[in-house]
């Protein structure tokens, strides 16, 4: 290792050496982070971005600032992907950031020590919220355009129905039944489309959750629903996660309202609502003994208006796995399913951790 270098990872950048001297005017916010995770420099920007002298930053462990980092410095062997972490300053102010980590040597060395550069998107988050508000006035503006004359459309259907059905022979009795039909699954399409938008642009607020409390909620809901239903509900106690309430909800409706229409045409359905531990990760799982689906078409699963199964076999607009995922990845997670035809499905999602168990 270079003199310079040595200099930067004990926080001593003299502008006599190139490297040491390139780190401390770089016009990017930087900070050299230990294995341990303590902050052993930063830079003039980096000082400037967290409204402080060197002396509140070096020193410090790096989840002080970076709360949801954790102990992800230890896995780190190359540059790492731009993320968009929260970050704290130490006056207590909270912005939104993107960071990256580079090793500074590359080894498998413990001891190596990670240059991090930090951009404040402070103004970025502004503009895109500015864009979603705009973005979400125009989804429902245009779905309140596109019901007006489907309301229209259906009620005259309807009408005709009810007043001159005894008039039409059954070839136009079936061009009306499948006029009123194609409407109310326009209707579905048109409601799927503004529930996928607010998914992905509505403010969160989470909080540790009782899942298993939310899952027997939306047990009871189905059970209402369809009374002449048998079907065995399972869900594990004591279930919990970190999660915004509202779309959490939206999940579990659309997760288990699929298990329950998927075991449809089994004798006997089966859901259940259980969790696996992998790789360090909590992971929530909707299982079912229903229909299924071949895994050589699992890429298309959780793309917009994608079926897998006919319209006839089971209806559906294609959006409800789709919104699921947009919420998942808002929650720092990510989903997978599993399944072989006729033999029922699992899927899987997990979540980021909350913050102090990080």
């Amino acid at each position: 290792m270079t003199n310079a270098a040595e200099n930067i990872l004990t926080g001593q950048a003299p502008e006599t050496d190139g490297l040491g001297s390139l780190f401390a005017c770089h016009p990017a916010a930087s900070l050299i982070f230990t294995r341990a995770g303590k902050i052993s420099a930063a830079n003039a920007a980096a000082r400037i971005l967290f409204r402080c002298d060197a002396a509140l930053l070096v020193g410090k462990s790096m989840t002080e600032f970076f709360p949801e980092m954790g102990n992800a410095l230890r896995q780190v062997r190359t540059a790492t992907e731009h993320q968009r972490v929260a970050v704290r300053r130490p006056d207590g102010n909270n912005f939104v950031a993107r960071l990256q980590l580079v090793p500074l040597v590359r080894d498998e060395s413990e001891s190596n020590s990670l240059l991090a550069t930090v951009e404040d998107l402070t103004e970025h988050e502004l503009e895109i919220a500015a864009s979603n508000k705009e973005f979400e006035s125009f989804t429902s503006a245009a779905g309140h355009d596109l019901r007006g004359p489907l309301r229209i459309l259906k009620g005259f259907a309807e009408a005709l129905e009810d007043e001159c059905a005894e008039s039409l022979n059954d070839e136009g009795k079936t061009f009306l039944k499948e006029i009123i039909k194609a409407s109310d699954r326009m209707e579905g399409l048109i409601d799927g489309m503004l529930a996928m938008s607010r998914a992905g642009r509505a403010e969160m607020a989470c909080e540790q959750v009782d899942l298993t409390t939310l899952v027997e909620l939306v047990y009871y809901e189905l059970r209402h629903a369809e009374n002449e239903r048998k079907v065995d509900c399972e869900v594990a106690a004591g279930i919990t996660a970190w999660v915004d309430v509202r779309l959490m909800m939206t999940v579990l409706r659309n997760l288990l309202g699929n298990a329950w229409k998927f075991t449809s045409r089994t004798a006997q359905g089966s859901i259940r609502f259980h969790t696996e531990e992998r790789d360090g990760c909590t992971w929530y799982c909707v299982s079912d003994n229903g229909a299924g689906f071949d895994m050589a078409h699992a890429d298309r699963l959780f793309k917009p208006f994608t079926r897998l199964h006919r319209q006839d076999e089971f209806p559906g607009h294609g959006l409800g796995l789709a919104t699921v995922q947009r919420i998942v990845k808002r929650h720092g997670g990510s989903i997978e399913a599993e399944a072989a035809a006729n033999q029922g499905a699992t899927v899987r999602f997990c979540l980021r951790p909350r913050p102090e168990d990080l």
